[in-house]
């Protein structure tokens, strides 16, 4: 019998018990479907994290003390503004390095209450943030060296403050100093974002000499800086931490983060489950297998008959294996070609849905279709073994 002749009697079988064969590929077609909507929404996932840290910067970093946030600190535990210049001074691979304190507190505008975060920086803020100005503009250097009371505040708070009207120009009070309002950010959507601490939803940013004047503080929380190449981020980030310890007479007291551990956190998540999803589609692959199994010993019992008289007239026991192989792995064959369609289908809604860039992986339907072929073979090779084993009387008189 040839490969041809035993594949048209393979899927002439299968067409004669359609539900049958549609509920025995289901098992196969979950389980493919799941596999390749898993890694393709996978793919997307991490492109779509990489895009993000392409916005924020995959060079910047933020240097910070490890009780940061802590009262009662010793000075020498403390950033400085000195710690910056020092900094920027021994580190020529640094593009920019601002300090950065933050204060919750009330301010007011329009006779209006609210909390906010109130940052003094300086005026590299925006560009190093990739921060967007809805309205106005950020302060100036000469602002920034002069102490001006002038604040960039949030969408939030110019909305909760001036509703629709300009707030361009008007004043806020910040404990019970007046600034001018010189420009509106827009909402930071960058990865970077996640590491602003406390509320996410109200900020306003002023000179960090102002900043200073208004608080009674001389603290730095932090000092966000961005590197040229962003293969000289770890080596910068190595060399600040040791200076601030030797500047400070301190051992292991300085921490940095940067926008690429926001990567590998996210990366590390969506193997995990990536990997855990990919093993409930095994499982159900497996399922399918045996359901395969399972239909072809059904299909052998029912053909006993069949196969005695096929034998009598001179079939091969080959031609009789080959014959209930090629059956089982026309039925997970189908299955995979199906659940291939509609994993991709649903990877592409997925992704569409979210705005991830779609993402399908050769490898992956690859070895979708290799595994369910070689699932038709695993278990369909003990059916077509048994059958081809009957012996031609005992399968003719078999009732």
């Amino acid at each position: 019998m040839s490969l041809l002749e035993g594949l048209r009697g393979a899927f002439f079988s299968l067409r004669t018990n359609k539900l049958r064969t549609g509920l025995t590929m289901l098992g196969i077609i979950i389980g493919i479907a799941a596999v390749i909507a898993v890694v393709t929404i996978g793919l997307g996932g991490k492109a779509a994290i990489m895009q993000e840290m392409e916005k924020s910067g995959v060079n910047l970093f933020v240097l910070y003390t490890k009780s940061v946030g802590q009262t009662g600190l010793a000075e020498g535990e403390r950033l400085t503004i000195q710690d910056g210049e020092s900094l920027r001074r021994a580190l020529p691979q640094v593009k920019t390095l601002i300090p950065s304190s933050v204060e919750y507190t009330a301010i007011e505008g329009n006779q209006k209450q609210s909390s906010a975060m109130i940052v003094g920086t300086s005026p590299e803020f925006a560009d190093l943030r990739r921060r967007e100005i809805a309205k106005g503009r950020f302060f100036s250097e000469e602002e920034f060296s002069a102490d001006r009371r002038v604040v960039v505040i949030d969408q939030t708070l110019a909305e909760n403050f001036f509703g629709a009207g300009n707030p361009l120009g008007q004043q806020v009070i910040i404990q019970n100093v007046p600034c001018r309002v010189i420009g509106v950010l827009a909402k930071d959507k960058s990865a970077f974002a996640q590491f602003d601490v406390g509320t996410k939803n109200a900020y306003a940013y002023i000179p960090w000499g102002t900043w200073s004047g208004i608080f009674q503080s001389e603290r730095v929380d932090q000092l966000e800086g961005a590197t040229f190449l962003e293969t000289d981020l770890e080596g910068t980030i190595s060399s600040a931490k040791r200076l601030l310890n030797v500047r400070h007479g301190t051992t292991n007291q300085f921490e940095a983060f940067n926008v690429q551990q926001l990567v590998q956190s996210a990366n590390q998540i969506t193997h995990i489950l990536t990997s855990f999803i990919g093993l409930v589609a095994g499982i159900s692959l497996l399922v399918g297998g045996i359901g395969i199994m399972n239909i072809m010993l059904v299909s052998v019992t029912e053909r006993t008959r069949e196969i005695g008289l096929r034998k009598a007239v001179g079939a091969k026991e080959r031609d009789i294996l080959v014959q209930f192989l090629l059956e089982a792995i026309g039925l997970s064959l189908v299955g995979g070609i199906v659940g291939i369609a509609l994993g991709v289908g649903s990877a592409q809604m997925v992704t569409y849905l979210l705005h991830w860039p779609p993402l399908l992986s050769g490898w992956a339907i690859l070895f979708a279709v290799s595994f369910s072929i070689g699932v038709g073979m695993f278990f369909g090779f003990y059916p077509a073994l048994k059958a081809a084993k009957l012996e031609p009387i005992a399968a003719l008189r078999y009732e």
